[in-house]
């Protein structure tokens, strides 16, 4: 399953200070049972809520665990709490790892029903929303070249958002808990 949290980070001049944060707390994921792969993205176009993070996760179980309780979460934000906002968290039934994205890659978002003219001609994977927030209930997502992004946004109308990596997909390299 797919855990995917959005937001926006409103102060602009600590956004480097925060995505190494970001990055250290991807970690503190990583250190036990649950999380097998994670990417950071954001997206190409004024959008509300631009920065994408996408983890693998086993099921709705693992926020209940007691890693996650400890270290996951709102809660575990600490002093970057308040810069975050617009802040959504979904858990989405259709793929069982995070798409990997390349530096010359994107990825392609919609919650735009799959029998609408401007998705034609894209493969989209799609997404069931099954827990959490619940603020998106289906999307569809597709991995592809910087380079056709902005013809398929044009294409759908804005229907499509493209998201570019901050990071590079990761795996857990650290030994985890037991």
């Amino acid at each position: 399953m797919l855990y995917m949290v959005e937001l926006e980070f409103e102060h602009k001049s600590r956004e480097i200070e925060w995505l190494a944060w970001y990055d250290a707390h991807i970690d503190e994921l990583f250190s036990f049972p649950g999380v097998s792969s994670a990417q950071q993205f954001k997206c190409l176009a004024p959008y509300p809520s631009p920065y994408l993070a996408i983890y693998s996760v086993p099921g709705p179980e693992y926020f209940d665990s007691e890693g996650y309780r400890q270290k996951g979460g709102r809660a575990s934000s600490g002093e970057w709490r308040p810069l975050m906002t617009n802040w959504h968290r979904n858990l989405h039934r259709g793929l069982d790892l995070v798409p990997e994205v390349s530096a010359d890659q994107v990825l392609l978002v919609t919650e735009v029903e799959p029998s609408s003219p401007s998705l034609k001609g894209l493969s989209l994977t799609w997404l069931d929303n099954v827990g959490l927030d619940q603020t998106i209930g289906r999307r569809g997502i597709a991995v592809s070249t910087a380079a056709s992004a902005d013809d398929i946004w044009v294409r759908s109308v804005g229907a499509v958002r493209a998201y570019k990596p901050l990071r590079p997909w990761r795996v857990p390299t650290v030994k985890r808990a037991t």
